[in-house]
């Protein structure tokens, strides 16, 4: 882990740190930020109604 500090909603952050062990080649320069941050994309799960589930016999 490096000691680069990072308060980002990035994949490679952890604990206030960036976790990235070898940076690559860059892929999604916006510039601004760093050139290495991916967000995180939460997941959703899609929910079924209690009354839509059918019964099995």
């Amino acid at each position: 882990m490096s000691i680069i500090q990072c308060d980002e909603d990035c994949i490679y952050q952890r604990d206030g740190y960036c976790s990235l062990e070898m940076p690559s080649a860059i892929t999604n320069y916006t510039g601004d930020g760093c050139v290495h941050c991916i967000k995180v994309t939460p997941r959703v799960r899609p929910e079924t109604p209690a009354n839509d589930v059918q019964p099995r016999i």
